[in-house]
């Protein structure tokens, strides 16, 4: 007697060493997962005892599964270079935008059974990135009604495809936004860093057109001493962005972690360095000229130290508007659950 013949799984690439990003890892893992998914429907669902025409659709979508998900572990398993590849995005969008065709290509090739089965995980995916009175959102709404008496047929399956293809696009939408503004962050503190260090180097060469010192009835007064030193600008700008790191720990404890590839938050607290460097000196300057009356006469170099710190942590007061309009671009990553069509929740 013949024995039966078996299927001999596929095996998996092998497994190479970490890559230097979390979301890599993860989408590595995520296109494992699929692989041994689209095995198991391949298998339990073989395009066999079908019409040419329905066994080659089936055939071609288990190709275009797997060449999704190795285009999308190749390029995640990269190592290409962290800061070129996070300020374009181009690998970021490669990898997600594979692993969302590979699994829309599933929900086509898989039996309606198990697409029924999938419905919590294709409503809760849609509620979160489609706003509420979506034309796909509502669809899925509908379908899901249905589907609680009687199973799934092909025009409900063709309807949850396309409300979840809209919704991963705007996944990766979301994901663009972030990044964006984060660009538009490091921009932003990269010309105050060179403000800042121009500055300095201006007040090394030239101490005493950028000169920090005040005359109090009988003598000077200045940061480091009773005359104008070239490192003047540069002392005081230390403890601005001293007092900056220190007001900007404290103003982001209100600001959430993001789970996309894109550090909002590390910006942010980039951003507020330069800041107050720049403050601290822009608010002794305002001193000097008198735009604060009876603030004008500070008689030693601890006071004007204590100013310059009070300055440089007063960047809060500019960038914490930035820090509110993060905090929206990161509530609005996954966040359309009860918004409608027009961003305004009901």
């Amino acid at each position: 007697m013949s024995e039966p013949v078996t299927s001999q799984p596929l095996l998996p690439p092998p497994l190479g060493p970490p890559t230097n990003r979390t979301w890599r890892e993860q989408s590595i893992t995520t296109a494992a997962q699929l692989r041994t998914l689209a095995e198991w429907i391949s298998l339990t669902d073989p395009p066999v005892g079908l019409s040419p025409g329905q066994a080659s659709a089936k055939t071609a979508l288990d190709h275009a599964i797997l060449w999704h998900l190795n285009a999308a572990t190749a390029v995640a398993s990269e190592r290409s270079p962290a800061i070129q590849t996070s300020f374009n995005g181009a690998v970021v969008e490669r990898v997600l935008s594979q692993l969302d065709a590979a699994q829309v290509a599933l929900l086509l090739r898989a039996p309606l059974s198990y697409v029924q089965s999938q419905l919590p995980g294709i409503q809760a995916h849609v509620r979160r990135h489609l706003p509420r009175l979506d034309p796909h959102r509502v669809a899925v709404e509908k379908v899901v009604e249905a589907a609680a008496g009687a199973p799934l047929d092909e025009s409900a399956r063709m309807t949850l495809v396309a409300a979840f293809r809209a919704s991963c696009l705007e996944s990766r939408e979301e994901f663009s936004r972030v990044r964006s503004f984060r660009n538009v962050l490091f921009m932003g503190a990269l010309v105050l860093t060179i403000l800042a260090v121009a500055l300095a180097v201006a007040g090394w060469f030239r101490p005493e057109e950028l000169r920090l010192c005040f005359e109090p009835s009988g003598g000077s007064a200045c940061p480091t001493g009773d005359r104008p030193r070239p490192w003047d600008v540069f002392f005081i700008e230390a403890f601005g962005l001293i007092a900056a790191a220190v007001s900007g720990a404290a103003s982001l404890r209100n600001v959430r972690g993001t789970s996309t590839p894109y550090g909002l938050p590390l910006a942010l607290a980039i951003l507020k360095l330069p800041a107050g460097a720049l403050t601290a000196v822009l608010g002794l300057q305002l001193m000097r000229g008198g735009f604060v009356p009876g603030l004008s006469d500070l008689d030693n170099p601890a006071q004007i130290v204590a100013w310059a710190i009070t300055f440089g942590a007063a960047q809060q007061l500019f960038t914490g508007l930035v820090d509110r309009q993060a905090q929206n671009v990161l509530d609005d990553v996954g966040g359309k659950t009860g918004s409608t069509a027009d961003g305004n929740g009901q």
